[in-house]
């Protein structure tokens, strides 16, 4: 051998990864596996929490109102509590929570009432809302038995056309009973609820109000009912804002007097001036 003769010179092996380092994830996957879990158990948690405080929340809720407005185990109460009900214990106030009374009592028929509570707050333990509002409606048949005298109420009804309330009766003398029904447009002043004859419609044939006083002489104005005093219908703790005719529905608005609720004044029956 020469020294121009070739050498071979013997590597180290190459060392390859064994196949338990690379079926094993890195430490940035087993992180991220970690917080998927965690957040779908904070998430569960959560949601269980939310639940239980919104169930339990409701319930004092519908039983205060049944205390407040002296009504039975039976009447039917629902509550909507908007946004996270658990924050929001936990902060002491409710922005709003809406209440709805089905076949509450107004004068001689049955309604239903939908209050909003704004700014429902723990106070020392009691909880006290700034303001109270509400809606009193009643459906055709509801309306009916409020306007109608009873002994009227087989002949004559009440019902809805876009803001006008429209009072049919069958008048007697044909074959069959011929129907006339007056379309009235709801007033509300000072507590008064009246309503004013727009149009009148007899035969299938429909006039307005004038163009019935051109015809036949007959001021409508003096056939329109009496002013109605709402209040006398209602607790003097509820006060009437406005009256009208929405979705097919009589509506009340009023304004409740928190502080008046739980008074033996507050519970007797409203007046107009």
């Amino acid at each position: 051998m020469t020294l121009f003769d070739e050498r071979t010179e013997v590597l180290p092996p190459v060392r390859t990864p064994e196949a338990s380092e690379q079926g094993r994830p890195g430490l940035g996957i087993r992180v991220a596996v970690l917080a998927v879990v965690l957040v779908v158990l904070a998430t569960t948690a959560f949601a269980t929490a939310e639940g239980l405080v919104r169930s339990e929340r409701e319930r004092a809720i519908v039983a205060e109102a049944r205390t407040m407005f002296a009504l039975p185990e039976s009447q039917r109460i629902e509550v909507d509590i908007p946004g996270s009900v658990l924050l929001q214990e936990l902060a002491g106030r409710f922005e709003s929570v809406g209440l709805t009374v089905r076949s509450f009592a107004v004068g001689s028929a049955n309604s239903d009432f939908m209050m909003t509570l704004e700014g429902l707050e723990d106070t020392d333990g009691t909880w006290r809302a700034d303001h109270l509002s509400g809606a009193v409606t009643l459906s055709a048949a509801q309306a009916t038995a409020l306007l109608v005298p009873p002994e009227a109420q087989g002949a004559m009804r009440v019902d809805f056309s876009g803001g006008d309330m429209v009072v049919g009766a069958s008048v007697p003398g044909g074959a069959p009973p011929q129907s006339v029904s007056l379309a009235m447009t709801p007033h509300f002043d000072k507590g008064r609820f009246s309503m004013g004859i727009t149009s009148v419609t007899a035969g299938g044939e429909s006039m307005s109000a004038a163009e019935m006083g051109a015809k036949t002489g007959v001021d409508l104005a003096a056939l329109q009912p009496a002013p109605v005093c709402l209040a006398e219908a209602l607790p003097r703790f509820v006060r009437v804002r406005d009256v009208g005719v929405t979705d097919q529905r009589f509506r009340i608005d009023v304004d409740v007097d928190l502080p008046a609720v739980k008074t033996a004044t507050g519970s007797e029956p409203g007046s107009c001036p």
